[in-house]
């Protein structure tokens, strides 16, 4: 079974906004359905977890019915960090070695079909799979805020999914619970093992900045 883990319970000030980035209304759709709707249309995704606030739990809830999103299983309390949300959600399915996880950030909707596929057969190959971006790839004038990471001298921005076995990335988030990094391919990494970077896209950056929502918007419309 392929489980989609998307995880948006933090506040998203840095956009400007009196409410979270990810409810931002964007042609009447809030802005988190547009990527939870991006893995509930793939074929290969058989279920998926919302991971939110305890503010907006009940209103999330509703997702499954406004939306049509016939794939969502569970809608989670998230913690104070996005690792104790992620740990919160794992500890909450009910799943087994044979399935697989695929962590996503609520606020890059724009993620494509072929993305979601290549990160899905890649890890069903037994990979710890995390797609990555070469900074000069970079849209012009969208920010970053995740893992930045240095491979033959070339810099690369840390994307997501990222993608595990369901048992691999429990251990992992149970082991270190204590420990704080900045994102799961770094809990993986602590328990020794390898990371498999894949070509990331130049549209599936995170919303961050105010640019950003405007780019999305523009894109959108």
């Amino acid at each position: 079974m392929n489980i989609a883990i998307i995880v948006f319970a933090g506040k998203g000030t840095r956009i400007g906004s009196e409410i979270p980035k990810q409810f931002i209304k964007i042609n009447g759709v809030d802005l988190v359905a547009y990527t939870i709707n991006a893995f509930n249309s793939h074929p290969l995704i058989d279920e998926i977890v919302l991971v939110t606030s305890k503010e907006y739990l009940s209103y999330v809830k509703s997702f499954k019915h406004n939306y049509s999103l016939k794939k969502v299983s569970l809608v989670i309390q998230g913690g104070e960090t996005r690792q104790e949300s992620v740990r919160n959600a794992l500890n909450k399915i009910i799943a087994t070695d044979s399935d697989y996880v695929f962590i996503h950030d609520g606020d890059r909707p724009l993620i494509s079909q072929e993305l979601i596929t290549t990160c899905i057969r890649e890890t069903l190959n037994g990979k710890n799979v995390v797609p990555i971006i070469n900074k000069s790839e970079q849209i012009k004038n969208i920010s970053n805020s995740g893992r930045v990471i240095e491979i033959n001298n070339e810099v690369f921005d840390v994307q997501t999914p990222q993608c595990f076995s369901f048992n691999l990335i429990k251990e992992a988030h149970n082991t270190y619970n204590a420990e704080e990094v900045s994102d799961d391919a770094s809990l993986i990494e602590k328990l020794g093992k390898q990371i498999t970077y894949i070509k990331g896209e130049s549209e599936n950056f995170k919303i961050t900045q105010p640019s950003d929502l405007n780019y999305f918007q523009r894109l959108v419309k």
